[in-house]
């Protein structure tokens, strides 16, 4: 093969690439879009519910991954509790803990949630589908999304880093994120 054929071979590859590309994105989005949707969540009355069902398109929403076997997990939901009212005064969004909990450990959740006397909407991942879309390894961890896209997320947690999780949201409900 001369140079020149293998300059225009290459050529031709690439900007067949640059073409298949986007469209090679845009099918793992609307698959990944379409699994979050869809992932199954269990309310503490025990009905079965999908993601999409439990909040709006377009609201602003905060998942809290949690495990009633992770002290720092629980010790970040109570800070936002003792928040939340104020919380909710000055900002429209909703609140969802999300259980990973499995096995022996999923009847707890409910004595917990009950005893902390937690405000916000409590589910379990029963089969891991939520914490599968948004590929979340950590806990805890928070998680803003808005029109179903992860804009913040963080790890762990620190006392005070709720009022980090707080302002981040006001600054993506103002469009400033």
């Amino acid at each position: 093969m001369s140079v020149t054929k293998y300059f225009v071979w290459v050529y031709t590859a690439v900007k067949k690439l640059a073409l298949l590309g986007p469209l090679i994105f845009l099918c793992f989005e609307m698959k990944a879009q379409s699994s979050l949707e869809a992932a199954q969540l269990k309310t503490l009355r025990g009905a079965i519910i999908p993601f999409a069902t439990a909040v709006q398109k377009d609201s602003l929403i905060l998942v809290c991954f949690w495990a009633t076997t992770s002290d720092i997990s629980i010790t970040e939901l109570n800070a936002i509790n003792a928040k939340y009212e104020k919380w909710k005064e000055g900002l429209s969004f909703k609140l969802m803990a999300v259980s990973i909990d499995e096995g022996n450990t999923v009847s707890r959740v409910r004595g917990l949630v009950n005893t902390n006397e937690w405000k916000f909407d409590v589910y379990t991942d029963i089969k891991g589908d939520l914490r599968n879309a948004l590929n979340s390894t950590n806990l805890p961890q928070a998680m803003i999304i808005k029109k179903n896209k992860v804009i913040y997320q963080q790890s762990g947690y620190e006392p005070g880093t709720e009022d980090y999780l707080f302002q981040k949201m006001r600054a993506i409900a103002g469009g400033k994120l």
